[in-house]
């Protein structure tokens, strides 16, 4: 203890304090990147980077340490030359999710912006959809529904053909009926509002989903689920099964009330504060 209190006295409090705050904002800047890039592929590809170069630093030092002088010499040349080109390695491999940070910067789009909505409003989005969610589970009509939440979805919109109406069973339904001019790819709904249709969307490389026996719609609702934070639903062509995709995973089996229940909580709007609703 007296021992400790000497360190203290010699070091002084400033610096201490000073050096808690500094490894506070270290941990806050490092845990707000690790929450941004949680459950999408930019996670998967920063492990790999780091056990990349971690792998690498122990082959450098271990062939140091046993005097493998060829090798040694080999591993560290490797370690020191990636280590001098991790800057432009990071913006190649983050290139897309770059690109989607700074276009929400640039377009200065918030959260509440996105999900601000009526509690009525919001239940009668979710009513339209599992009306015509089980009118096609039944009919058995192939469909992707997507539900923006926090992350913007602009990207993938403009692979798709603006629609900018409301959500209504008929309008859905009849988008998904097969042969017609915009039953393919994905619808994508924000605000009570179907923004466009025969959206393209990324397809997940997620081998787990093999033995799920699913095919591209599924593959599709996984792969826009693990990028964004958005809802995917998804009625099969074959069968009729309703799922439903949340951070890459796949939720089958689905009655229309389970996936009602299930909407209701996921992707509840943010309230309005009761003083704008008082004035």
């Amino acid at each position: 203890m007296t021992g400790l209190l000497n360190i203290i006295k010699n070091v002084g409090w400033s610096s201490i304090v000073l050096t808690v705050v500094d490894l506070l904002i270290v941990s806050a800047i490092v845990y707000v990147v690790l929450r941004a890039i949680q459950h999408t592929r930019t996670l998967q590809l920063a492990e790999g980077i780091a056990l990349y170069f971690i792998a690498l630093g122990l082959l450098a030092k271990l062939s140091t340490s046993l005097h493998l002088i060829a090798f040694s010499y080999l591993m560290n040349g490797a370690f020191k030359f990636s280590l001098s080109f991790l800057p432009f390695l990071l913006v190649v491999v983050f290139q897309p999710e770059l690109r989607k940070w700074f276009t929400g910067l640039g377009q200065g789009i918030s959260l509440a912006e996105i999900t601000e909505s009526s509690e009525e409003d919001y239940r009668n989005t979710v009513e339209e959809i599992i009306k015509s969610v089980n009118y096609m589970s039944l009919n058995k009509i192939g469909a992707i529904i997507v539900i923006e939440r926090g992350v913007p979805l602009n990207d993938y919109l403009e692979t798709g053909v603006p629609v900018n109406s409301l959500v209504k069973t008929e309008i859905l339904s009849t988008i998904f009926f097969p042969n017609t001019a915009l039953h393919d790819g994905a619808i994508v709904i924000r605000r009570g509002k179907i923004l466009a249709a025969r959206v393209v969307l990324p397809l997940s490389m997620d081998k787990s989903l093999d033995k799920d026996d699913v095919g591209t719609r599924h593959r599709a609702a996984a792969g826009i689920t693990e990028e964004t934070d958005a809802l995917a639903i998804v009625v099969s062509e074959e069968t009729g099964i309703i799922s439903l995709a949340v951070r890459g995973r796949l939720t089958r089996y689905l009655s229309p009330l389970e996936l009602k229940g299930m909407l209701l909580v996921m992707a509840k709007p943010v309230a309005k504060k009761e003083a704008k609703t008082k004035k």
